[in-house]
């Protein structure tokens, strides 16, 4: 399987990082008008960015600068190269548009397919999806990982919560993706029913999209008797599939070689010494939309 290899050593995954740091640097600054003038107002150019110990040079980007160049100025190729966009909900101002072409979906499938198998996830599994579907990008995500990994999506979507129950007993269900909040909601709508949770099929969830507390997992575990695990992602670096658990459940792992995360204090926009608090950061190395 495909899945199987997880480590790369420190410097080789360095090295990719770097190459990859250049060329995203190059084609933001040819490509998109805002990053040409935030580069040029900083005096940097695309060919001073040679390690990665040049991203202090960069430009941040936040919310406001993606909802002020609302709704496309920020994709970095013509629209006939879009094949989906995806948009928050715009419940505190404009929605955040981010657009995926054709090889971003495949990264996307990508790293949502290793963090499936990361938490045991195979090809053999009924994954049953009750994620949102559509703008959100939670459902779509688990998706397209699990049809990259050989297994078997259920694209239930939100809600219908007595149906879910009745598919996940006929359908034997092993993995259900959905929110913590869901996941203990629905727990107590089968306890409801009669049906008792832990005699059901599952054996892994896989839980996002909101925080939650290690009270939660444990209330999660003992209702459906199955291992818990945390994933995180947002739609502007490219939905869930960023960063999850594995089986050890002691901290998320993110997929470095496409995702670069930096911890920095919001007043310098320096880099804090491990171990301190800051404002994560991540840029995106291999996105190309």
């Amino acid at each position: 399987m495909k899945y199987l290899v997880e480590y790369i050593d420190p410097e080789l995954l360095r090295k990719l990082q770097e190459e990859r740091l250049q060329d995203v640097s190059r084609r933001l600054y040819n490509n998109v008008p805002y990053y040409r003038g935030a580069f040029d107002a900083l005096g940097i150019k695309p060919q001073d960015i040679h390690s990665l110990d040049d991203l202090k040079h960069l430009p941040l980007t936040d919310k406001e600068t993606l909802r002020t160049n609302y709704p496309f100025g920020m994709f970095a190729l013509p629209m006939q190269q879009v094949t989906e966009i995806h948009a928050s909900s715009g419940t505190t101002g404009k929605p955040t548009v981010v657009a995926y072409t054709t090889a971003d979906i495949r990264i996307w499938s990508e790293v949502m397919a290793r963090s499936i198998y990361a938490v045991g996830g195979r090809e053999n599994d009924i994954i049953q999806n009750a994620y949102g579907y559509g703008l959100f990008t939670g459902g779509l995500g688990v998706h397209y990982g699990s049809l990259d990994l050989g297994a078997t999506v259920v694209p239930m979507s939100s809600g219908g919560s007595k149906r879910q129950l009745q598919l996940m007993e006929d359908f034997q269900t092993t993995i259900l993706t959905c929110t913590p909040s869901y996941a203990v909601y629905l727990a107590e709508i089968a306890e409801s029913e009669g049906i008792d949770p832990r005699r059901s099929s599952l054996k892994i969830g896989i839980h996002g999209a909101e925080p939650w507390s290690d009270a939660m997992r444990r209330e999660i575990e003992d209702k459906w008797a199955i291992k818990a695990y945390d994933i995180y992602g947002l739609s502007e670096i490219i939905g869930p599939g960023v960063a999850i658990e594995c089986e050890g459940q002691d901290g998320l792992h993110i997929w470095a070689d496409h995702f670069l995360p930096e911890i920095i204090d919001p007043k310098t926009g320096k880099a804090v010494p491990d171990g301190e608090d800051g404002m994560l950061v991540i840029t995106t190395l291999t996105k190309q939309a």
